[in-house]
């Protein structure tokens, strides 16, 4: 498994070590803001989960608030939203997008006091719909996965009353850990600033301890290590820890070295995104899927292709895919497959997201990020479409 192709991007050399330590040592650069071109100036902080708990924090909900999340979703916005205090209401998706459904939040409406609008896969909400029936109700959007996405020209992040991002490594900038908040009105911001200016900041000792970590659990992610080690040390721990345990929340301010690497980044992020579309194009076009067997980007929306997720007809089916795929090299995931049983376990979840549950059976993921080569991707297209046709024999 020396040439095992990673389905996550995870993007972390000696350079950017060596040139955040450099930083952090000369304070050469202000980290206390972070600029992402057409939504603003955001505040930084230690995780997009962490920014979940600042924003609800700022929001100043009273203990015991209900606040709808997608059931179908990384499960640390679960434990964001119960650190703040308040009380989970899942909401079903939406087929087409898999992200939250407009229609089953009009239904549980009544007994919420916000929302948490994730924008899945890079794919967007129905901002405008979510709007509608929200009656103002505080929206708070979820772009981990959305960096650079937009619903009818305006970027994930500027619609809700305040957003959070993600640029941990595996998302779109992979910087190790670290994210930003961002909101159109300033008393929101300000809470958002205060409330972060409480946590601590990492110390020096931590700081270089944290850019040592990131370099290697890179190295272990990416070929040629990660087939020979990485990859058995990741099933080894997935089989050993569920998602609630393993995903705990660092209350303390972001590393400078991640705020530095992702100030960075952002200047080639629309190259990036560029690369993922093409990407996504190819797939498209080689694979042929019906709609219904993939997430077709809708009329209104831009998608900046995080990633590019396929449904199988059955649970069996999809782990037939990985298995083959894996003989070939070709790394897969199965996102969140058993979020119905950690949200049922830990959260109080009534089964009443079939959706979701569906998604969850059925979604299966393929390498896609912008480090792979073009030939790379017709590879992998071509093994899906010979592994379709022999697990439909």
């Amino acid at each position: 498994m020396l040439r095992l192709l990673p389905v996550e991007n995870w993007q972390y050399g000696i350079s950017d070590a060596l040139n955040a330590l450099f930083n952090i040592l000369f304070e050469q650069i202000d980290t206390n803001i972070i600029n992402i071109d057409s939504i603003g100036q955001c505040v930084p902080v230690r995780s997009a989960r962490a920014g979940i708990y600042t924003i609800l924090k700022s929001l100043n909900l009273s203990k015991g608030s209900r606040v709808g999340v997608p059931l179908y979703c990384c499960p640390v916005v679960f434990k964001a939203v119960e650190a703040a205090g308040c009380k989970h209401c899942f909401i079903d998706i939406d087929y087409t997008t898999c992200c939250i459904s407009a229609d089953d939040f009009l239904r549980k409406r009544n007994d919420l006091d916000a929302i948490i609008a994730v924008h899945m896969f890079g794919n967007t909400c129905d901002m405008h719909a979510l709007e509608d029936v929200a009656e103002g109700k505080p929206i708070i959007e979820d772009c981990a996965q959305s960096l650079g996405s937009m619903f009818k020209g305006k970027m994930t992040g500027t619609y809700g009353i305040a957003a959070a991002f993600s640029f941990r490594s595996g998302k779109y900038l992979s910087v190790g850990e670290g994210g930003a908040l961002f909101s159109n009105e300033p008393i929101i911001m300000q809470k958002l600033e205060k409330t972060n200016a409480g946590f601590s900041r990492p110390k020096l000792p931590e700081e270089i301890k944290h850019l040592a970590e990131t370099y290697i659990r890179t190295k272990l992610r990416t070929r040629p290590l990660y087939g020979l080690i990485g990859y058995p040390l990741w099933k080894f721990y997935n089989k050993k820890v569920d998602y609630s345990a393993k995903s705990p929340i660092a209350f303390t301010q972001s590393y400078i070295s991640d705020s530095l690497t992702a100030a960075k980044r952002l200047n080639n992020l629309d190259l990036f995104i560029k690369t993922q579309r093409h990407y996504a194009d190819i797939f498209t076009h080689e694979l042929g899927l019906p709609s219904n067997m993939y997430c077709p980007e809708i009329p209104e929306a831009f998608y900046n292709r995080y990633l590019y997720p396929i449904f199988l007809d059955s649970v069996g089916q999809r782990d037939k895919m990985i298995q083959y795929l894996h003989n070939l090299q070709i790394g897969t995931a199965k996102p969140y497959h058993d979020i119905a049983k950690v949200a049922a376990t830990y959260y109080g979840y009534k089964s009443d997201c079939p959706v979701a549950e569906q998604i969850a059976d059925r979604v299966l993921v393929m390498p896609n990020h912008y480090n792979l080569e073009e030939h790379e991707i017709y590879h992998i297209a071509h093994c899906i479409k010979d592994g379709l046709k022999k697990i439909n024999n």
